[in-house]
């Protein structure tokens, strides 16, 4: 699964097949679209389900209002993310927990060795 680092989700509009482009949904908000291309991204809005709420939404706020939405809510999710590649370190052992682990072991070969030497 690739990384998604902006709130914009797959859609028409875009260079690269199935993906919204920012412009384009920012003129949809703000009603400047042309008719044909509104009709396109009201079909994929209702096409998808969370991102049709948060069109809704962001319909209601002014448009610089917006802006700033999707600035702080694309911030959020590159901060999100950067925190979960943080989180994800390998397993880091110590010699002495390499060396106990090697003790213990040995006390177990050592007592099954006793245990059948002396229980027929």
């Amino acid at each position: 699964m690739s990384e998604t680092n902006d709130i914009l989700r797959p859609g028409p509009g875009n260079d690269e097949a199935g993906k919204l482009s920012e412009d384009k949904l920012m003129a949809w908000l703000e009603g400047k679209l042309p008719e044909g291309d509104q009709h396109e991204v009201e079909k994929w809005i209702a096409e998808e389900g969370m991102e049709s709420d948060a069109m809704e939404g962001l319909r209601g706020l002014a448009p610089t209002e917006t802006k700033a939405a999707v600035n702080k809510l694309n911030h959020k999710l590159r901060k999100t993310i950067q925190a979960k590649k943080h989180k994800r370190r390998p397993l880091q052992t110590s010699q002495f927990t390499l060396v106990a682990i090697a003790v213990v072991l040995l006390l177990i070969v050592v007592a099954y060795l006793v245990l059948r030497k002396f229980i027929p």
